[in-house]
């Protein structure tokens, strides 16, 4: 008995051993942060040759990332190479949209004139600045190389990670208010909207949402009959997506229908002029996206509203002017582009008819 007690004993001193040099090889990221800053406040005997010598030898090393649940294993190379801290895109979104509070400056849908840039998350400038310096001082690169030369990782977990991850990322959201809906249309804007959560619109591709969201058994039929490729009140989604074509300068609308029977609960009490209707095929609504590179598209739901987002991987420096002329019955939207010096590039008009603003369906 004493014999197994002293080798269960040895076996649990050797872990705990282990254990101690497994943590040496590894830093938290806080940690390795509040060291750059002590060392860097504390260089008085360090010499500027000598930093030099030592961030020559670790010059050459790889960014390595390693992915586990919750958290990475980063190489500290890689907070000299931006580019080389990220993750899988969709991986980095789930962690990215915890909170919309997070974002600003959504569509304006009660002005008559207003700008729209690309927004960012608020926190990504403070966090690549404050963790993650522009132009490393030498001491900085100095403290770094350390930990690199004795391969040392640094703890990073996957939140912190994917925010880092969309510093040159652009996006554009455009929220729908829920909470004065019927329940019939409630059922199928939620249908429709789904089918576009997780879409991927490539370079040049149209989404043409009608074929979309056709034929869902799901569908609240009101006590209609008839057999309509998809039901009444999905047009809540279109008029979303289109007006997140108009604020962005890349995606196009190809083709979009106004309501000429005014009357939708979703658009709120008055009538907001930007709307998109659709009915079988002959009302239709497509969008392309004349971006170079794929546009990445999520829905998100909190409290009373539904966000449309789309995410494209770079950062946009055109930006639009929407600008709406209106009466009781007629309207006209007009979406100008524009580069970064204030110069016009294109613009779109979208002109509207309305017969009726009584309350009869749309």
């Amino acid at each position: 008995m004493k014999k197994s007690f002293r080798i269960i004993y040895s076996l649990l001193a050797w872990l705990a051993l282990l254990s101690c040099g497994y943590a040496k090889e590894y830093l938290p990221f806080e940690n390795f942060v509040n060291d750059i800053k002590m060392q860097v406040e504390n260089n008085d005997t360090l010499t500027y040759k000598e930093a030099e010598i030592l961030i020559d030898e670790v010059r050459d090393h790889q960014c390595v990332v390693q992915y586990f649940d919750g958290y990475a294993h980063v190489s500290p190379m890689c907070f000299y190479y931006r580019d080389g801290l990220t993750m899988p895109i969709d991986d980095a979104l789930d962690y990215l949209f915890v909170d919309f509070d997070s974002f600003f400056d959504f569509y304006q849908q009660n002005s008559y004139n207003f700008y729209y840039m690309p927004t960012q998350p608020y926190y990504t400038d403070e966090l690549l600045n404050f963790y993650i310096p522009y132009k490393w001082s030498t001491y900085e690169k100095y403290v770094v190389s350390q930990w690199e030369k004795e391969w040392k990782m640094i703890i990073l977990s996957n939140n912190i990670l994917a925010k880092l991850n969309f510093s040159q990322y652009s996006f554009y959201v455009v929220p729908t208010y829920l909470a004065n809906r019927w329940p019939c249309s409630l059922q199928n804007y939620r249908i429709a909207i789904a089918k576009l959560n997780w879409l991927s619109l490539q370079p040049w591709e149209e989404l043409f949402l009608n074929n979309l969201i056709k034929n869902n058994p799901n569908s609240c039929k009101w006590s209609s009959a008839q057999s309509y490729l998809f039901y009444g009140w999905s047009c809540g989604s279109s008029t979303q997506l289109f007006r997140l074509s108009l604020i962005m300068p890349y995606l196009t609308t190809v083709e979009r229908h106004n309501h000429s029977k005014w009357w939708a609960l979703y658009y709120g009490l008055n009538i907001m002029w930007d709307d998109a209707a659709m009915y079988q095929n002959s009302e239709k609504f497509i969008v392309r996206n004349d971006f170079d590179d794929p546009i990445y598209f999520r829905v998100y739901e909190q409290w009373d509203y539904s966000y449309l987002v789309w995410i494209v991987p770079k950062k946009i420096d055109e930006y639009v002017e929407i600008f709406k002329e209106v009466n009781w019955y007629r309207s006209e939207v007009t979406k100008r582009k524009f580069d970064k010096y204030g110069d016009i590039l294109d613009y779109e008009q979208f002109n509207s008819r309305y017969n009726s603003i009584t309350n009869s369906k749309a």
